[in-house]
């Protein structure tokens, strides 16, 4: 059975390539692994972690958690199996190590549409993806970005 890994955090970008997941996974029979990673914050003047509260730590890996089980609930209604992965590590990093750990066919995950000045600013989780991943990666667009492309193109 191939394996296709989706990242996911839970915004339309993201639940709009867990859809495309879904679909890619039952026109090829596949099994998908969800992953869902995070960082702590870095000063992006001095590079160093940003304090990050316990508090707050421990409500983003709840709600990583959350958006991870309502995917795999969505998988299950579906007939896809699915496994989730919550990590905390760099989303990039992670989403490769874990391709190449289930030696996945496929790697799905979306773009919030990030210029590339603010992506050359903030780093792009999509690009260290497709430089880095050792199988295709498919890059699904924010449904508000596609949708404003298509208006703007029939106009």
């Amino acid at each position: 059975m191939s394996t296709i890994v989706v990242a996911t955090d839970g915004s339309p970008a993201a639940l709009a390539a867990v859809e495309q997941a879904l679909q890619e996974a039952r026109r090829r029979n596949a099994a998908i692994e969800l992953v869902s990673a995070w960082s702590t914050p870095v000063n992006g003047a001095l590079g160093a972690p940003t304090y990050m509260s316990e508090d707050v730590f421990y409500a983003t890996r709840d709600a990583m958690g959350e958006v991870l089980a309502q995917a795999k609930a969505g998988a299950a209604e579906q007939g896809v199996q699915a496994e989730t992965h919550l990590v905390a590590g760099d989303p990039a990093a992670e989403i490769c190590r874990l391709a190449a750990d289930r030696d996945a066919d496929l790697i799905i995950m979306g773009s919030r549409g990030h210029g590339p000045l603010a992506a050359a600013l903030l780093g792009s989780v999509v690009a260290h993806v497709l430089q880095h991943a050792r199988c295709p990666v498919m890059v699904v667009p924010d449904p508000k970005h596609a949708a404003a492309g298509r208006a703007h193109r029939a106009a």
